[in-house]
């Protein structure tokens, strides 16, 4: 369908040329003016494909309808209709690029010639402007193709062809030897970025300041190439993308209740050193299992230290062991992270031998309660093939011997409620900061996972979400009942990263902060 606006200083002309339109199913809507002035300012506002007008009207003839009308859209379809049939008129019209000049009264075989006539013009130039986008389009998804295929030769080292240089001009990635580079690595444990590449692809290009680019290596593993000015310090640099790394973490959580690892790499000044930093990071990503934190700088790996043998195993298990037998909590926690600390030294642990030497540590934990207690060595059992971090293994052992061998009397109701009272007023005075499981843990003297699994039972809802919750509404008074920047306000409610609030404000809301405030603090 195409539109047509019909101009003439007499109502009746017009309505007589809709007539036709229609009886004759012409593939035109229809819009009405009755001068020239009217007729360009709607030209000005809405799309029109072919332009019929009368020489003779007020305010502004015809012609110079046409004059101006082509200033606005250049390609503007044109159809002189006229009770002056004079040769002068005729001769302005083809010189202002009209398509044709109708005499009135109207002929309907010259109508309907003249209109079928334009209707294939104006097929032909649809079905150019198709193909032109199918061949922009096919263009774009080279360009993207090879960027992302000569983004992944250059991390898996493979050696320059003869057309490198042509390939990066090509792909449009030439200009980045003037930028700084970083790369985020980001690891799952499952299926996810196959399944999920649009919605993680928009959410970094909304948040990222930088110019960034994605690259999925697998369904498990993405990299995320960000560009930044040279002119900013390299401290400064790997400080914000380790703070924007805890913002990917927290929104993966939050949003797919997924737990991912993120790497963030050093500096790289030539796309050729992409290779050398890939590899140190993904030798990085499959020590995850002996890391403290799930987000973690290239730079700050340290693994590759003294070698660790089993007499030296041996005698840090008989030291455990000791502080099982004897209910000392601050000794075994101590033991157990120096065990942490030496396996993590060395590269020759695997997750499985970290999972079997806190398997034979959980053994004794049981057995020393004086009677067999298959339950909980199931159980335990069950949550250590579950660790998906040697941090997580330390948490399970250390809230198994607290729950179920330190003779302490059994937490009562009140008591359960009180420390989940604690725990919700530190979060209400403390949101503002960077509060976390472990913080809060160490506050009410619980094991994280401990506190984790009494905040749920207690309140129906995880710790991240309730933190989260609770910045939420601080923002929505703030929003609300000051004239506070959005800006302020994120960092106020604990997010150091404006764009991501934003997000996050809008999914739990369905507004977005500015759109809150406008609607007087209204969801």
């Amino acid at each position: 369908m195409y539109h047509i606006l019909v101009v003439d200083d007499q109502q009746a002309e017009i309505d007589a040329i809709e007539w036709l339109i229609q009886k004759y199913a012409l593939p035109f809507s229809v819009a009405q003016a009755n001068d020239g002035e009217v007729a360009l300012e709607y030209i000005r506002g809405h799309h029109v494909d072919l332009l019929l007008t009368d020489i003779r009207m007020p305010f502004m003839d015809g012609l110079e309808l046409i004059r101006q009308a082509k200033v606005v859209v250049s390609d503007l379809k044109v159809i002189i209709y006229s009770a002056y049939g004079e040769f002068e008129y005729a001769q302005k019209a083809i010189q202002l690029g009209t398509v044709n000049y109708m005499l009135k009264p109207i002929d309907v075989k010259e109508f309907l010639k003249v209109f079928h006539s334009i209707i294939a013009i104006l097929e032909d130039e649809r079905l150019q402007r198709e193909k032109d986008k199918l061949l922009i389009k096919g263009f774009h998804k080279g360009v993207a193709y090879e960027k992302e295929k000569l983004l992944f030769d250059l991390l898996q080292g493979r050696e320059r062809d003869a057309h490198y240089e042509e390939r990066a001009d090509f792909a449009g990635l030439s200009h980045l030897v003037n930028k700084r580079m970083y790369m985020i690595m980001i690891g799952l444990l499952h299926h996810f970025f196959d399944l999920h590449h649009t919605e993680v692809f928009e959410f970094l290009q909304s948040t990222c300041k930088h110019e960034m680019l994605l690259l999925n290596m697998n369904e498990y593993q993405s990299i995320m190439l960000v560009a930044m000015e040279p002119a900013s310090t390299i401290s400064d640099n790997q400080q914000e993308l380790m703070a924007y790394g805890h913002c990917i973490k927290e929104w993966l959580e939050t949003r797919f209740d997924r737990r991912s690892f993120i790497i963030v790499g050093s500096p790289i000044d030539k796309l050729d050193g992409l290779h050398d930093e890939f590899t140190q990071m993904e030798e990085l990503m499959n020590s995850r299992f002996f890391m403290d934190s799930s987000v973690v700088c290239s730079k700050d790996d340290e693994n590759i230290h003294d070698h660790l043998d089993d007499e030296s195993i041996e005698l840090m298990l008989k030291d455990i062991y000791a502080s099982i037998t004897r209910n000392e909590f601050r000794s075994l926690e101590h033991q157990i992270e120096f065990l942490i600390v030496s396996m993590r030294s060395s590269k020759r642990f695997s997750s499985f031998y970290a999972k079997h030497l806190f398997t034979e540590i959980l053994k004794k934990i049981v057995e020393l309660q004086g009677k067999k207690n298959s339950n909980v060595l199931k159980a335990g059992l069950e949550r250590i093939a579950l660790c998906n971090s040697i941090a997580e293994l330390r948490q399970v052992i250390l809230s198994v011997f607290q729950e179920h061998l330190v003779r302490i009397e059994p937490a009562t109701d009140d008591q359960c409620r009180k420390v989940i009272e604690d725990v919700q007023t530190l979060i209400q005075m403390e949101y503002g900061s960077d509060i976390g499981i472990g913080y809060l843990a160490n506050r009410v003297f619980l094991s994280p996972s401990y506190l984790s699994f009494l905040f749920k039972k207690s309140t129906g809802q995880s710790l991240v979400k309730y933190i989260t919750a609770v910045r939420m509404e601080r923002a929505k008074e703030l929003l609300r009942d000051s004239t506070i920047k959005v800006v302020d306000i994120a960092s106020t409610v604990g997010f150091s990263n404006t764009s991501y609030f934003n997000l996050m404000f809008k999914q739990y809301n369905s507004l977005t902060p500015v759109q809150y405030r406008e609607r007087g603090g209204r969801s």
